[in-house]
């Protein structure tokens, strides 16, 4: 990647950053509401810059540790008997991408009591993200959040000393005296709220970067599921080393790493039963999973303003589509349905099919190719898949390499979770 194409931190995590809180079905919009909640009272506490930055992008992320259904609706009572395995999860997930280092920290702590730390690592922004975490779960979407002040109050105080930092909830109910305070839980937007602070991640990231950047986005959306624990890293690195079998060049086929890696992220809008049932989609589930393609282009799409992400955006948001127009959502054909889409198509149809399924095994490497080759290349890209089926075996060695290292990883991150 030349240095003209690099792309800055902020232009690539802010983005994703505020979509996916839009767009979590977990957990839609608690993490902009926690991040409102944080930035006035750091705001209060007189945090200095870089402790706000670090505040607001954990506040932003905190529950991303959260995988299923179960866990949501643990997390939304007031009281939560177990929060370590999201904590640590969430912690696991962004410490892979140095970047995050300090966020990670925050996070690993979010839930920890204030008269049971003994930990001197305890950063303040995780008390802060604590307490507004639990102002948030205290408020009724039901009831005019502005009746609710003086309850919310209460019902915090009551914890202070124990639960909560009292030097936090000082700040807090100084920042809670104002209407203003309240009334932008419900309507200050992520974007608004990232204009406000001085984002001073302002460094320039490398391709190498950006590639842990979006391998630790992915695991967000995978780790969702044991049986998508290894998808998007093999679907990226296998469409890697197809496009170098295909003879692209070095910076085509590290977009196509990345588009890989990303290619999934819309699913982080759809129901996890879905990916988890015993069994095949009826209809109107397979519709229902039909979205996450159109919910990729939207969540990546304000990436398409940097040049070299145009082509990575387009490729992750379409990789469903076929150049007969039967594909999705598009209904793309002919030239629309370019070698990048091909490739992430490709690669994505044969890690599926070489992955176990909660209604199936995996299939072997011949019959995976099988299946390709009289069900799904003559409508993606017949003469592509002649190309493909020439190095089978070395695209299966591929595979079973990526499914070994992500299983790995997977394991390690639910140990003690």
């Amino acid at each position: 990647m030349k240095q003209s194409e690099k792309i800055s931190f902020r232009e690539l995590a802010v983005p994703l950053i505020k979509s996916i809180d839009s767009f979590n079905y977990l957990l839609r919009s608690h993490h902009r509401r926690v991040a409102v909640i944080s930035y006035h009272i750091g705001r209060k506490m007189n945090l200095e810059d870089q402790q706000m930055v670090d505040l607001i992008v954990a506040a932003s992320l905190h529950d991303i540790g959260a995988l299923s259904v179960q866990e949501r609706d643990m997390l939304v009572r007031e009281d939560v008997e177990n929060p370590e395995p999201h904590c640590l999860m969430g912690y696991r997930m962004l410490s892979a991408c140095d970047i995050f280092d300090s966020v990670a920290q925050i996070i690993r702590h979010h839930h920890v009591r204030y008269d049971r730390n003994r930990k001197e690592d305890v950063k303040i922004q995780s008390y802060i993200v604590h307490l507004a975490d639990r102002v948030d779960i205290c408020t009724s979407p039901d009831k005019f959040i502005l009746n609710q002040k003086r309850d919310v109050v209460e019902r915090i105080e009551k914890k202070v000393g124990t639960v909560f930092s009292p030097v936090v909830f000082d700040a807090f109910l100084e920042a809670a005296k104002a209407d203003l305070f309240w009334i932008e839980i419900d309507n200050l937007s992520m974007e608004k709220l990232f204009d406000r602070i001085n984002f001073i991640y302002t460094r320039m990231l490398d391709s190498e970067e950006m590639i842990h950047f979006a391998l630790m986005i992915s695991r967000i959306i995978d780790f969702r599921s044991r049986f998508t624990a290894s998808h998007s890293y093999t679907v990226g690195k296998l469409g890697y080393h197809i496009g170098k079998i295909l003879n692209f060049d070095e910076n085509f086929c590290t977009k196509i790493l990345v588009a890989g890696l990303l290619h999934d992220i819309g699913k982080i809008g759809i129901d996890t039963a879905f990916i988890e049932k015993n069994g095949p989609l009826t209809e109107g589930e397979f519709n229902q999973m039909k979205l996450h393609c159109y919910y990729s282009g939207q969540i990546l799409g304000e990436l398409s303003a940097s040049d070299w992400f145009r082509d990575v955006v387009y490729w992750a948001e379409h990789h469903h589509e076929r150049i007969d127009g039967s594909g999705y959502p598009y209904a793309c054909s002919g030239d629309a349905v370019d070698s990048g889409t091909k490739i992430v198509a490709f690669s994505d149809i044969i890690s599926a099919l070489m992955e176990n399924r909660p209604y199936r095994k995996k299939f072997g490497t011949e019959k995976s190719f099988e299946i390709i080759e009289n069900e799904i290349a003559p409508s993606l890209g017949p003469e592509m898949f002649r190309e493909l089926k020439n190095h089978k075996n070395k695209i299966a060695e591929i595979v079973f390499s990526c499914q070994r290292e992500s299983q790995e990883v997977y394991a390690e991150k639910l140990e003690n979770s």
